[in-house]
């Protein structure tokens, strides 16, 4: 400890902001300079599933919630007037607490008037959990995280998110066209990934957007494989991952810069399935990687001639025990997957004249 008091305030500060707020907060009892450093972290770290995990913490549930509550409360008070650079909470609801969700809307708003920059939030609730809409407001926002099943019905009136550059959402459920309305909001998005559970209620419909380069895209529910969505238009889109299963069709696809894309596709036992569409938008990329069901979902679901890829260098497969590099099969151990790949690289090889 000596050696540590050696360093500069600023310093210690750092240290601590890489810290969860609770272990930081415990540095408090060491010696009177310490006992207020943790306040001027700019990174608040809070998750009350630590606080659940022992028997008998659990057989309190109703206290224990009651402490974290507290504990949270008294760390952003003694915030004061500083501004907040990351703010992460993980917050398990537990039997009885009818006040969860209220507690957890008032942190984030509180987090939001501090200037947050980035907001982690991964809400576990029994009952539906609504985003505060103070946060579609925010101008200091530039990474957005939100894990939790949530249903967003309504946008505020006027939506607003100028800085915002990284956005993660995962089981978020707009209405449609609500979700274009946000993406709309956020001229400067970078990033993007979605990820829907397949016990998701619902998804967002439709993706467009001018500014995003890089979209992740993840569909697990079959619920929704039959819909005619119009999944991406994104003309600045430089690196795709879409994984999903097959739909039945792929309209007005645009991805303009598209360089390189990975392919999960999974099948369906649907005649109307099809991914002409989707191969058509995707046919400028130079690197593609697909994975073995994805093979198998083209081979027998593309009802068009499969498009040139003009400008492709790189072509993947990969599959359990095997991995192909433009028809190249490497220790492969699925000698059943070799004709697929094979077909597939057939049909591409084309390409490699252009």
């Amino acid at each position: 400890m000596g050696s540590m008091n050696c360093l500069p305030d600023e310093l210690l500060v750092q240290i601590l902001s890489f810290l969860p707020t609770k272990e930081a907060t415990s540095t408090s009892v060491l010696s009177k300079r310490w006992r207020t450093l943790f306040t001027f972290s700019p990174n608040l770290d809070f998750d009350n599933s630590i606080l659940l995990q022992s028997k008998k913490r659990k057989r309190k549930m109703r206290n224990t919630q009651k402490s974290f509550r507290d504990f949270v409360d008294s760390t952003l008070a003694l915030q004061g007037g500083k501004g907040i650079k990351s703010f992460s909470l993980k917050f398990i609801e537990t039997l009885g607490d009818v006040n969860g969700v209220v507690d957890v809307n008032r942190w984030i708003c509180n987090a939001v008037e501090h200037g947050v920059s980035e907001l982690h939030l991964r809400i576990d609730c029994t009952r539906r959990c609504f985003i505060p809409s103070e946060i579609f407001t925010s101008t200091t926002l530039v990474k957005l995280s939100l894990v939790t099943q949530s249903y967003i019905p309504i946008l505020p009136t006027v939506i607003s998110l100028p800085a915002l550059k990284v956005l993660f959402l995962d089981s978020i459920w707009f209405e449609f066209p609500q979700f274009v309305m946000f993406l709309t909001a956020c001229p400067a998005l970078e990033d993007l990934t979605i990820y829907q559970k397949p016990h998701s209620v619902g998804m967002p419909y439709d993706i467009s957007s001018k500014s995003i380069k890089r979209l992740s895209v993840t569909y697990t529910c079959l619920f929704f494989a039959d819909y005619h969505m119009k999944l991406f238009n994104a003309p600045s889109v430089v690196d795709l991952y879409y994984s999903g299963y097959v739909r039945h069709r792929y309209p007005n696809i645009h991805l303009d810069s598209l360089a390189k894309a990975t392919l999960d596709i999974h099948f369906l036992d649907d005649n109307a399935a099809d991914v002409t569409e989707l191969l058509s938008g995707i046919c400028n990329v130079r690197t593609l990687h697909l994975t073995s069901s994805s093979v198998e979902v083209i081979l027998l679901c593309c009802k068009g001639e499969i498009p040139v890829f003009e400008n492709l260098i790189s072509l993947e497969f990969s599959g359990s025990g095997s991995t192909s590099v433009c028809g190249v099969s490497h220790s492969s151990k699925q000698s059943s997957k070799d004709a697929e790949y094979h077909a597939v690289s057939r049909k591409c090889a084309r390409a490699e004249t252009h």
